[in-house]
């Protein structure tokens, strides 16, 4: 019922804004886009067989048509092209129409939820075009990977694979909005801000349906006996509000979201899959330069299969930080607390805490240049033994990077 209400919300808002769009526009075609260059350093206590050394590069190009109807309405599409992941391959992670005007914003297609869109936390402009959690990718092994498991010696945090966390909410662990939906085909509504508020929804039939995916099948258990958790999820519904007004030179802002979803294995036989249930709450002050903020993200156990020999715990992570800007220059610190289950076939969770300082100066628009430090410290559920040693880990991170935005 949920879904069909949203889509038919949509709809009614989308044709209430049409109105008499009568006289055909003239598109305009915006070409923008960011991208990253960074080298970094580390030392942590888990490096055997790593290197301190790296460098790492996105690039990320939109194209957005748009036109505006005499109505008033605007309308169009946009896709962003990007050169990412580890290797040469060039995919698209956003492709999706949207009509906007009076009633609000409509997406539909390829993009993220209105909470992802939305998020409000701690005050990050000192790190990449949004990227909360830049530390979270170094800190691990190669591609995220960890070895040891009582053969070989462990090298890197247990903090990027095997958790809960990267299958259910597709991020780190210390990544603090919802996003299960995995930038799925869905239909995304932003209500007009009234007095500083808007309220908004999402609706996603299957996190793992992009583009022309047509797949009209239940969600079936198959290899899903006796697993520790599942990512995969249906009928995604998500609710949120923001808020964003100042008040005597302070600048507020306020968010909320609310995410439920069916899980794959729900209902088999001696299983007992935990449905999505996933919510995030933050706030964010800002006075004269200074802005500190912070927020909470909590999943609970969803998509961990609760039954005997599984050891499920809650995953949560929560942020608090402070920044000041002074004219092209900004240096802020924040605090990441990041748990989830790690493994459901041993005892206990996995944590990732992290004590962060950067900075940042804008050489000219749209050109800056960042370095950032942090310390970590990550303990995990696996088995310690004596070839494999402690699974826990921590030490230090060093980043330096060039930013682009056009």
């Amino acid at each position: 019922m949920n879904r069909y209400l949203l889509a038919g919300c949509a709809a009614v808002a989308l044709a209430l804004g049409a109105g008499a769009a009568n006289a055909q526009a003239k598109f305009e075609v915006k070409v923008g886009g960011d991208a990253y260059f960074e080298a970094g350093f580390v030392d942590q206590d888990l490096d055997t067989g790593l290197r301190s050394t790296e460098f790492q590069n996105r690039f990320r190009v939109n194209i957005i048509p748009t036109a505006k109807a005499d109505n008033g309405l605007e309308y169009g599409g946009r896709v962003r092209i990007r050169a990412a992941g580890a290797n040469t391959n060039v995919t698209g992670d956003r492709a999706f129409i949207f009509a906007q005007g009076t009633f609000g914003r409509v997406e539909l297609g390829v993009t993220p939820s209105f909470n992802d869109q939305t998020v409000v936390s701690a005050p990050i402009d000192y790190l990449p075009l949004g990227l909360f959690d830049r530390v979270a990718t170094w800190i691990g092994a190669s591609n995220g990977s960890q070895a040891g498991g009582g053969v070989s010696r462990f090298a890197g945090a247990d903090v990027n694979s095997s958790g809960v966390v990267q299958n259910v909410n597709n991020s780190s662990i210390v990544w603090p909005s919802l996003t299960p939906e995995n930038n799925a085909t869905k239909i995304v509504y932003f209500s007009p801000r009234f007095a500083g508020l808007q309220v908004g929804a999402s609706y996603t039939p299957r996190n793992d349906s992009v583009n022309q995916d047509t797949n009209r099948i239940e969600l079936a258990p198959t290899n899903l006996v006796n697993a520790g958790f599942t990512g995969s999820f249906q009928d995604l519904v998500e609710v949120g509000a923001n808020y964003s007004n100042t008040f005597a030179g302070f600048a507020v802002k306020a968010g909320v979201g609310y995410f439920w979803g069916e899980a794959l294995g729900r209902g088999v036989a001696g299983d007992n899959y935990e449905d999505l249930n996933a919510w995030q709450a933050g706030a964010q002050i800002g006075y004269a330069g200074f802005s500190i903020g912070g927020s909470y993200t909590d999943l609970g156990t969803s998509g961990q299969n609760k039954i005997a020999g599984n050891y499920t715990e809650d995953t949560r992570n929560w942020t608090v930080g402070v920044q000041y800007t002074a004219g092209p220059i900004v240096v802020g610190a924040n605090y990441k607390n990041g748990v989830d289950a790690g493994l459901l076939g041993t005892p206990g969770s996995r944590r990732l805490e992290v004590y962060e300082i950067g900075a940042g100066y804008t050489v000219a628009p749209g050109l800056t240049l960042q370095a950032q430090y942090d310390f970590f410290q990550a303990n995990s559920d696996r088995t310690a033994t004596v070839a494999a040693g402690s699974p826990d880990d921590e030490g230090h991170v060093f980043l330096v990077r060039s930013v682009l935005a056009f």
